[in-house]
């Protein structure tokens, strides 16, 4: 028996655009955290809106909320980013592992690992989840050859023989003419 291989265009295009979505969300996660630190006016936005509210009265509270968000912001930036790029990793090493023959299932994991890692349900994962769906799904037709075992060839010849034994033992001729008559 021998197996075709899958043609496994559809799951490295979808790994590839995943990619792409995850580079553009460091990309702009890192935007984000550059322009919140060179913004003083943003900040200063933000700073205002939290001194307008009535249950804030002392003002070195709303600068240690300010110095704790500064610092949370981009503490959180750079763990999204750390995480985006390990999802991005392990999609090349699924990709890859694409190329190698038999090998999709593996790459179906690695699918799945980084559609975690990329967020559980955003843009970049479904496109990983649907990649390893059809790692998982898409299998090599099973094609059989004409070639068969001597034993096998000779069992059915001995069953085609027996076969046609019963059948001219099973015929009779009529009484006007000589062709044999085989009964319903």
């Amino acid at each position: 028996m021998n197996q075709e291989t899958v043609n496994r265009a559809g799951e490295k295009v979808l790994g590839i655009i995943g990619i792409v979505f995850n580079i553009l969300a460091m990309a702009l996660i890192g935007f984000a955290m550059a322009s919140y630190s060179r913004a003083p006016e943003f900040r200063q936005s933000i700073e205002d809106a939290i001194r307008a509210d009535p249950t804030m009265a002392n003002p070195e509270d709303v600068e240690m909320i300010m110095n704790m968000m500064s610092s949370g912001f981009g503490v959180m930036g750079w763990v999204m980013i750390a995480v985006l790029a390990l999802s991005t990793l392990l999609a090349i090493i699924a990709i890859v592992n694409l190329r190698k023959k038999g090998n999709a299932s593996t790459a179906g994991v690695l699918f799945i690992l980084a559609g975690l890692f990329a967020g559980i349900l955003s843009l970049t994962s479904i496109l990983f989840y649907i990649a390893a769906i059809m790692c998982f799904v898409r299998k090599p037709r099973v094609q059989h050859t004409q070639t068969l075992r001597d034993e096998d060839f000779k069992y059915q010849e001995d069953e085609f023989r027996r076969k046609e034994d019963s059948f001219n033992n099973d015929t009779t001729t009529h009484k006007d003419d000589d062709t044999p008559y085989r009964p319903l």
